[in-house]
């Protein structure tokens, strides 16, 4: 009996919390045809990183209720073909093809808009989702035109060289207006929550330099701010850029989230060059590079060592798989966790990215993006 009265209480507790930590979102946006729309929230305690829920679409018409412990950035799919930018191989992911809000505790959330080929809606109900739509509606639109135009080339509409030249001009063009406009914003709104979360998105996807991304991170409302996740995670970021520029001394890496199950520090690598790669499973060009970076270990293996550090959505199972298919690829392995999250401690965005360490422990360089660059930095140091 004692079991059932302290289950019945923790069930209680828990729906308590939930009702506590909800927020609801609803609209009527016109276009959305589809009889259902998918929810996504990244949280790393569920399985695959995040949870996932169905919305169901009643006249153009929705609404759900969910929870969160924190102010969290959603997406939600709105499942409608129109949006939907298919290719021959998949399709093109686009953010204008997303339903995309804060949701926090207490949040009321409401959508309005069209969607056309693209989701022309966005969200109000406070000053964060207010600012965000703002941005928005500006961004959208243009994200639109380029993913239209990269479309173009990738199913072949357009074949002639010089349209092609042509075509990839605009959509550089339209790209760096985007950038542009989101800089613009993070600088004229250094309290908003949702200009610090547009610098964190910015960074990991590298669209802002290092250098600028700690100067507009500098200028920002700290008092304010400073109780939002998305702010933390940018510190983190910024603080990794300046302990992780050349000839300094490499964090620390100490780790039993490993391939082997066995404990792995970086430090008994000192007296070898060291590269140390971080990759995902999800990431096309950090695969393509591997069979160079097997060639460059068995060039220099008296010299060199590599140590792949992997970021994943889920809790490894497909990183485990990989590394099993591919033994020869089975150097040392460690799975970046949210209590040991070394893609925030080594300030990583762009993905391959690849450091170089020199035998005594010091950052040689660091490289992004699958880049012959490094290798050439290799053969320098240890021919």
């Amino acid at each position: 009996m004692k079991n059932f009265f302290a289950a019945f209480f923790l069930l209680i507790g828990q729906f308590s919390l939930a009702q506590t930590n909800s927020f609801t979102v609803s609209g009527k946006i016109k276009g959305l045809d589809s009889k259902k729309m998918y929810l996504s929230i990244r949280d790393e305690s569920a399985k695959g990183g995040s949870r996932r829920d169905s919305i169901m679409i009643v006249d153009e018409s929705f609404t759900y209720t969910g929870f969160v412990n924190e102010m969290t950035m959603i997406s939600i799919s709105p499942g409608v073909e129109a949006v939907m930018k298919r290719t021959g191989r998949g399709y093109f992911p686009a953010k204008s093809s997303l339903l995309q809000f804060f949701a926090f505790p207490g949040a009321n959330v409401k959508f309005s808009g069209k969607i056309t080929d693209f989701v022309d809606a966005y969200p109000s109900g406070d000053k964060t989702n207010n600012e965000f739509a703002k941005l928005n509606k500006t961004v959208y639109p243009l994200l639109n035109k380029s993913v239209n135009l990269s479309l173009k080339v990738a199913n072949k509409i357009v074949t002639d060289s010089l349209m092609i030249k042509s075509v990839n001009d605009s959509i550089k063009m339209l790209d760096e207006k985007v950038v542009s406009i989101k800089e613009t914003f993070v600088k004229s709104n250094t309290s908003s929550a949702a200009a610090i979360w547009l610098l964190s998105d910015m960074m990991i996807r590298s669209q802002v330099s290092n250098e600028l991304a700690a100067e507009l991170f500098n200028k920002m409302n700290k008092e304010k701010l400073v109780a939002v996740p998305f702010y933390t995670e940018v510190a983190k970021r910024v603080d990794a850029i300046s302990v992780t520029g050349a000839g300094k001394p490499v964090p620390d890496i100490s780790s039993l989230n490993t391939y082997d199950g066995k404990k792995f520090e970086l430090a008994s690598l000192k007296g070898k060059y060291i590269v140390i790669d971080f990759w995902g499973t999800w990431c096309g060009p950090c695969i393509a590079g591997m069979p160079a970076m097997k060639e460059y270990l068995d060039k220099y293996k008296s010299k060199m060592e590599i140590v792949g550090v992997a970021q994943e959505s889920d809790n490894g199972e497909r990183w485990k798989k990989f590394l099993n298919d591919k033994p020869d690829y089975q150097w040392h392995h460690v799975l970046s966790r949210k209590d040991e999250d070394y893609i925030l401690k080594f300030g990583v965005a762009g993905f391959p990215t690849k450091i170089i360490i020199d035998p005594e422990g010091k950052i040689v360089g660091r490289f992004v993006g699958e880049d012959d660059a490094i290798y050439k930095k290799l053969d320098e140091i240890l021919k």
